[in-house]
C-alpha cells in the first residue's frame, strides 16, 4: 500500500513543484559611461516593484539578471534567459531592457544593443529585436507576457512632479487590483518601447523617464476607484500622462499588443500611439 502511495506522490510531484511563477528577466547596460548608473537604478526600481506585485497576485517571483550570467549582456545570454525551460504555460513573463537601442527599417519597435565579445568580432555590438523576444514568449502559452525596452538617448535636467492621486483609501485593495491587472484580462503578449521611432527618449539624472513613469503608474493603479479602471491599457495611458506632465515634447510610447496564442499563424498586430 505504501508503495502505491509513494508512486502516487511521485506522479503528482511535477504538478506540485510547478507553482505558477512570475519570471522577471532584467537586461541592463551597466557599462555605458553616460547612462550606466541610470540603468542600474532603473533595474532596482523595476525589481522592487515586481517583488510587491508577485506577492500580491500569489505568483512565485523568479528573477534573472542577464548581466550576472557567464556570458554577460550578450545575444546568447538574452536568448537563453527567454528560452529557459523553467518557464511554463500560464506563467507570467516580464522582460525589461534598459540601455541603447536602434530601430531597424520597417520596425515600430527597437532592437537591443548587446555586447558582442570575442577577439575576432568586427562589430562591438550585436542586435536582438524586441519582436524576436516576444515571438519566443508567444510559443510558451503564457498567462501574460510583457516585453519592455527602455532605450534612452537624451539627458535632461528637469525633475518630475508626481501627479495628484486619490490617497483616500478605506482599505488596502492591492491584492484585488493587481490580480485584476495581471490575471483578469485575456491572454496576450504586450510589446512596449519607451518612445516612438525617430523621437527622443529622455533620461533624468536619477532614472529614465519611462521607468520612473512606469513605477508611478503602477502605484496609481492601487488607488483606482473601481475595478473597471484597472486595465493594462489604462496603465499605459497613465505612463504617457505622467511623462507628458513634465516633458511636453514627449511623443508617447510605442505599443504593440499581440495575441499570446501561437496557433494564429499571423496574429493581428496593431500599433497604438
Amino acid at each position: 500500500m505504501k508503495s502505491y502511495f509513494f508512486l502516487f506522490l511521485f506522479a503528482l510531484s511535477p504538478f506540485i513543484s510547478r507553482a505558477q511563477k512570475l519570471h522577471l528577466i532584467l537586461a541592463s547596460d551597466y557599462e555605458n559611461k553616460d547612462f550606466g548608473m541610470i540603468s542600474l537604478k532603473d533595474e532596482e526600481m523595476v525589481s522592487t516593484m515586481f517583488k510587491k506585485i508577485s506577492t500580491q497576485i500569489g505568483y512565485h517571483l523568479q528573477t534573472v539578471y542577464v548581466n550576472q550570467r557567464v556570458d554577460g549582456l550578450t545575444e546568447k545570454a538574452v536568448r537563453n534567459a527567454v528560452n529557459d525551460t523553467s518557464i511554463h504555460p500560464n506563467d507570467i513573463v516580464v522582460f525589461y531592457y534598459s540601455g541603447f537601442g536602434t530601430y531597424p527599417d520597417k520596425s515600430t519597435l527597437p532592437s537591443m544593443q548587446l555586447d558582442n565579445p570575442g577577439l575576432f568580432k568586427l562589430d562591438k555590438h550585436s542586435l536582438v529585436s524586441i519582436d524576436e523576444v516576444a515571438a519566443i514568449l508567444q510559443t510558451k502559452r503564457l498567462r501574460l507576457g510583457i516585453v519592455m525596452a527602455d532605450c534612452r538617448n537624451k539627458m535632461i535636467d528637469r525633475y518630475p512632479t508626481p501627479l495628484p492621486r486619490n490617497t483616500i483609501v478605506k482599505h488596502d485593495r492591492s491584492k484585488e487590483i493587481l490580480k485584476k491587472l495581471f490575471l483578469g484580462e485575456p491572454c496576450r503578449i504586450l510589446k512596449i518601447s519607451s518612445g516612438q521611432k525617430g523621437k527622443p527618449v529622455f533620461t533624468i539624472q536619477r532614472n529614465s523617464v519611462f521607468t520612473y513613469s512606469l513605477t508611478e503608474a503602477f502605484e496609481d493603479m492601487l488607488y483606482a476607484k473601481n475595478l473597471k479602471e484597472v486595465t493594462l491599457n489604462n496603465l499605459l495611458a497613465r505612463i504617457n500622462k505622467i511623462t507628458k506632465s513634465f516633458i511636453p515634447e514627449y511623443a508617447g510610447l510605442s505599443q504593440v499588443p499581440v495575441s499570446c496564442r501561437p496557433a494564429a499563424a499571423k496574429p493581428v498586430v496593431k500599433a497604438t500611439r
